[in-house]
């Protein structure tokens, strides 16, 4: 699988551009932008997204460096991860797509007492059901005003379009898995 560092460096080798000019063109340094390409810096949502509006590409283009097969494995190791400024979410995508397709899935991360990235950053349409899965941890689900308190095995179906998030209430990190349907 082709890695996010090796398909930015592709996408902008085929547009002619140097790095210091992708750098100029995102907002980013240029050292910023060798770091991700070289796959020595993992870059936040919010940076994948200025990436991929400089190089004129939707960010699932980014994820996306292989046509789809009838099976594609892809190694713990090798997952695409995804981080976000202001918490210490992570996400690691799961399977052969972010954003595209009918069933997406990520295995979010979060530290101790801490909390999710909230829904405007992450776009998803109403009516596009969530399947939210406790894997470790003691979490809080908060949908549409309420808070559920969930544990290891626990699950959840929600409609994405709708407010929520979620925070890990114990001292050690959580993991949740996030399947998006439709």
């Amino acid at each position: 699988m082709t890695s996010l560092g090796e398909r930015i460096r592709a996408l902008r080798q085929e547009q002619a551009l140097q790095q210091r000019q992708l750098a100029e063109k995102a907002h980013l340094t240029p050292s910023m932008v060798s770091q991700i390409e070289s796959n020595r810096l993992t870059p936040s949502l919010h940076t994948v997204g200025r990436i991929a509006a400089a190089l004129g590409v939707p960010i699932a283009s980014l994820f996306d460096g292989q046509p789809p097969a009838r099976i594609q494995i892809t190694r713990r190791k090798d997952r695409p991860r995804v981080s976000f400024d202001g918490s210490s979410e992570t996400w690691a995508v799961l399977g052969a797509g972010l954003f595209e397709g009918k069933i997406r899935a990520v295995e979010a991360t979060l530290g101790p007492r801490s909390r999710g990235v909230a829904t405007d950053k992450v776009v998803i349409k109403p009516g596009q059901m969530k399947l939210f899965y406790v894997l470790d941890g003691t979490v809080a689900l908060q949908y549409n005003g309420e808070r559920h308190r969930l544990l290891a095995g626990d699950s959840a179906l929600l409609d994405g379009g709708l407010p929520h998030g979620w925070e890990n209430l114990g001292s050690t990190r959580a993991r949740v898995l996030w399947v998006i349907l439709g």
